[in-house]
């Protein structure tokens, strides 16, 4: 009995961790039940919706705090059906960073396909930080931001989010 009880919890919590990722690509989109997580686990980038909705947002809330305050919401004007269980956040073939319903409609993009040299898109990779900044990176570049959260604020704001700018250097900080 005891090894069941065992091999039952150890299952669990691999089912937990196998739901997290911890960057999109090009190869690797973010599919509905999956999470992005910041390295330090401190804030988490996923699907969701509110028990009385059938629509559900991607968003970004602090990973650890209940009941959950989402910070940042990608689709706020057009959310996916509850039931859509095939949409994804991925990097286009184009290097833009896209949502996707199940039918492959775009929804929501961050409209950095532009900002990306042609001869580096595969190296375009999203990820999140710890400072709860979304960020898409050409990592072939020292300072290959090309888009991030902050710059496209919601109705919260972190403390974090208005440290992002030293006058001194004239640059984002991420």
């Amino acid at each position: 009995m005891f090894l069941m009880l065992f091999l039952f919890l150890s299952l669990l919590g691999l089912r937990c961790y196998c739901a997290e990722v911890l960057e999109i690509t090009n190869s690797k989109p973010l599919a509905v039940g999956q999470t992005l997580v910041s390295p330090g686990r401190i804030f988490e980038l996923g699907c969701f919706s509110f028990s009385d909705s059938s629509k559900q947002y991607v968003g970004l809330w602090q990973k650890n705090v209940y009941p959950r305050k989402f910070v940042w919401v990608a689709n706020r004007e057009r959310p996916l059906a509850v039931s859509d269980g095939l949409a994804s956040l991925r990097i286009s073939r184009i290097e833009n960073l896209e949502l996707l319903d199940g039918k492959q409609n775009s929804l929501w993009s961050a409209n950095v396909a532009a900002q990306v040299p042609s001869s580096n898109t595969s190296s375009v990779v999203a990820h999140l930080l710890d400072r709860g900044n979304f960020v898409v990176k050409n990592d072939v570049e020292a300072d290959g931001l090309v888009w991030q959260s902050f710059d496209h604020p919601g109705d919260t704001m972190l403390l974090t989010q208005l440290l992002g700018f030293n006058s001194k250097a004239g640059k984002r900080n991420v």
